[in-house]
């Protein structure tokens, strides 16, 4: 059995003593545990990335923005575990920085509690050429500037025409919508709302249009049995 480790009850923590006893990560911790700084903060950092990859794709700079790509998907899925599912000490180890902290293992939990298992980023998809494979995939590739990632930069900016004209645009709108997210928890933890009460508002921002009109379509049904019974 592996040992627990009686400073950190993250798996595979190597610390030798709690992570709040290190001044910088109690630093961290003062900055960052409150939810309404860790909003604000990590808005605010969003919308630079946003800014910076999409200019990044204006210009042409196909490695430079392919290999970014991964991180306003890692700091959304972070703000959310810390906010919605990590508690009091797995929050100081992810401030801490430590290992194990990386996104597919807080993804999946995020997926589950906030996303109601409709997040795809770990969910298989078929190639055009080379087999399956997963969105999560292609981001670390980029990340760790991978040659894979090298083979894939290469091909789109060799042939241009494979990507949708309207991507920029689009990816620009994906990372609005996270900006929204963020400064909506910001707005309800600025108004001292409790935590249960901001995860059902993300759980609701969070569903699809295709859900809303099927709950539409079910009061409809209901309007009319309701009718039909007067």
């Amino acid at each position: 059995m592996a040992k627990i480790n009686p400073h950190c009850s993250v798996s595979g923590c190597r610390t030798d003593k709690p992570h709040s006893d290190d001044p910088i990560v109690a630093g961290l911790i003062e900055q960052f545990a409150d939810p309404v700084n860790m909003t604000f903060w990590v808005l605010a950092g969003m919308a630079e990335l946003r800014d910076s990859i999409v200019r990044d794709m204006k210009d042409g700079q196909v490695f430079a923005w392919f290999t970014r790509l991964r991180q306003p998907e890692e700091l959304y899925v972070r703000t959310l575990y810390s906010l919605f599912v990590a508690d009091e000490k797995e929050l100081h180890h992810i401030l801490s920085g430590d290992m194990p902290n990386g996104l597919s293992g807080m993804y999946g939990k995020v997926n589950d509690v906030v996303f109601e298992r409709r997040g795809r980023l770990q969910a298989e998809q078929p190639g055009l050429e080379l087999g399956p494979f997963t969105a999560m995939d292609t981001l670390n590739d980029g990340a760790h500037v991978s040659f894979a990632a090298f083979t894939t930069c290469i091909s789109i900016a060799q042939h241009p025409e494979h990507v949708p004209p309207d991507f920029i645009d689009q990816y620009h709108k994906h990372l609005t919508k996270y900006c929204e997210y963020l400064r909506y928890m910001h707005g309800m933890f600025q108004a001292k709302k409790l935590k249960e009460h901001v995860l059902e508002g993300m759980r609701s921002l969070h569903k699809p249009a295709s859900y809303w009109r099927e709950q539409q379509e079910k009061a409809r049904e209901q309007a009319k049995k309701g009718q039909g019974c007067s």
